[in-house]
């Protein structure tokens, strides 16, 4: 079934990438819809990084990224954890076994079945074609399905394993696979072509996977140094006697090394440049005789070098490339730049605090602290190096004077607290500086009081005016305060005046106005500001002791009917 559909994918590919150029072909015979097809693909595949297949292998990756990667690595190491386990399968109930077993680990056979059917749609485990025996149903279900490693979970496991087991200290150079690389290369140049026929294929592809091996060494351990060297130099917190360590490091160590490099690279470049000619022939020499077969029919990979395209990554690091450098020669252009950042953090010692510091060495041993200390103490810890204390913050009144904040308003919502920037910045309390003094406001009260008294001196003086108003013009002032006995008037009477009603107002001076309801008659009042006529309305100021009816104060300027 599997190989049936493989054939039928391989069928489906082959049919669905040449139809559309069948069809087109058909639509126009002229060819420019195949050379538009092609563009078109050629376009949707520019700039492609990865491709589909890529996307799925990285899928394998996913599992030690999950919430439960610690259950997804436990199972992955009891498939990997031996040489015999490669070839073996495994049931859900024994992995569930093995969990507890190794690893301490307790789980639900339902929960590591999942685990396990993940594992499968990741590319990791594949399911076992191997039968199993089982005396009854129970059985049966336990152990219908059984699991084995991919090689792609295989190789993707033992990645997550390296870099779990990998630390951040210093790794050294291996320097000393240069003379190794050095040898390797001047005994391959020995061979001649001539007399390459009798050198045992086994031999030679030995001299080129050593060679090689070597060479990955000396890279993969350089790499390495100068990204924990970058990792130091970024640092603004060496103390003197750190500084004195890597001042070592660099002065000593990275100084031997580039001098082995440039000591080296001349001889090996030499030894490379007279090698090119031969490598393809040797390469064909080392692959002979019988080789494994891979199911499609290719030959399995091997070693690095027993291929021609491995050897131009060894002639780009010792000779570079026409546009780029070799990588050798970069080595060496880095050593300078980290000399130089040696030279600014020496200089920043020096300077006796001046300019930029890190605060990582405080920080890690403030987190120290936090780790061993108890809960009370703990909370003592967080408020003496942060200043921020509890809920005492509320002291600060956060509303304005006048304004008070009702209680049912959200903290989210409300006005914010007026923090002094000592204990906002700094978490000290103590009030700094002397205490100011409090503001003088007797010149504005003085000059309040003085408006308010001449308010009154106009107003009283327009009472007065108004208690000799004979239906004349009246001024602003005493316009101003008959309005405002008029609306008391009206106000007291509640609502519309019948024909013929009255109502009144009294100032506090004893002055009183009267408003009477007479159809037909008008009142008019006149001020700088205007003239007010008051339809079907009789109005008259009275003194305190007059009677409603008698007008005492001459007559007011009314009209008839217009």
């Amino acid at each position: 079934m599997a190989a049936l559909a493989a054939c039928a994918g391989a069928d489906l590919s082959v049919s669905v990438g040449t139809l559309p150029v069948m069809v087109l072909e058909a639509a126009r015979p002229d060819g420019d819809a195949v050379s538009r097809a092609e563009e078109t693909a050629r376009a949707e595949t520019a700039g492609r990084v990865l491709s589909h297949a890529d996307k799925l292998r990285l899928e394998s990756l996913k599992y030690a990224t999950r919430p439960e990667a610690e259950t997804y690595v436990a199972i992955m190491r009891t498939f990997t954890g031996g040489i015999s386990g490669l070839l073996s399968d495994q049931s859900a109930a024994e992995v569930r076994q093995r969990l507890i077993a190794e690893h301490g680990i307790e789980l639900d056979l339902d929960t590591v079945d999942i685990r396990l059917s993940t594992l499968v749609e990741l590319g990791n485990l594949a399911r076992s074609p191997r039968e199993s025996e089982a005396r009854s149903i129970k059985e049966y279900l336990q152990h219908r399905a059984r699991y084995q490693l991919t090689q792609r979970g295989e190789a993707v496991h033992r990645m997550v394993e390296d870099l779990l087991q990998r630390t951040e200290a210093a790794q050294e150079v291996s320097s000393e696979m240069l003379g190794g690389i050095l040898a390797g290369l001047r005994e391959l140049g020995r061979i001649d072509p001539a007399t390459l026929v009798d050198v045992a294929p086994d031999d030679l592809a030995r001299r080129i996977a050593t060679m090689f091996a070597q060479f990955e060494r000396l890279v993969d351990s350089t790499r390495d140094f100068y990204t924990y060297l970058s990792e130091v130099l970024r640092r603004f917190d060496l103390n003197p006697d750190e500084f004195k360590a890597y001042k070592n490091l660099l002065i000593d160590y990275l100084h031997r090394f580039v001098e082995e490099v440039g000591l080296h690279m001349p001889q090996i470049g030499d030894e490379i440049r007279s090698l090119q000619p031969k490598v393809a022939a040797m390469v064909d020499r080392a692959n002979a005789g019988q080789r494994l077969v891979g199911l499609d029919g290719t030959r399995a990979r091997r070693d690095r070098g027993l291929d021609v395209a491995d050897w131009p990554s060894l002639a780009a690091w010792f000779l570079g490339e026409p546009g780029r450098e070799a990588d050798a020669v970069q080595v060496r252009g880095l050593a300078t730049q980290a000399m130089n950042a040696l030279l600014s953090n020496l200089r920043r010692i020096v300077a006796d605090g001046a300019g930029e510091r890190s605060r990582h060495r405080e920080l890690i041993t403030l987190a120290r602290w936090f780790a061993e200390a108890d809960d009370a103490t703990a909370h003592a810890l967080w408020a003496a190096a942060f200043g921020l204390y509890p809920a005492r913050h509320l002291s600060f009144r956060a509303d304005r004077e006048g304004v008070p904040v009702p209680p049912t308003t959200s903290w989210w919502r409300g006005p914010a607290a007026d923090v002094p920037v000592t204990l906002r910045n700094h978490g000290d309390r103590a009030v700094r500086g002397r205490v100011a003094k409090p503001p003088d406001y007797s010149v504005a009260k003085r000059r309040r009081l003085e408006e308010r008294a001449a308010s009154e001196r106009r107003r009283l003086a327009a009472l007065a005016e108004l208690a000799r108003w004979d239906g004349g013009r009246l001024s602003d002032d005493a316009r101003g305060a008959l309005l405002g006995l008029y609306g008391n008037a009206l106000l007291a009477a509640g609502g519309p005046l019948a024909d013929g009603g009255e109502t009144s107002a009294r100032a506090e001076n004893g002055l009183r106005v009267v408003v009477r309801r007479a159809p037909g008659r008008h009142t008019v009042i006149s001020s700088p500001q205007g003239t007010l006529e008051l339809v079907d309305l009789d109005l008259w100021v009275e003194a305190a002791d007059a009677d409603v009816g008698e007008d005492t104060s001459g007559e007011i300027r009314a009209e008839g009917d217009r």
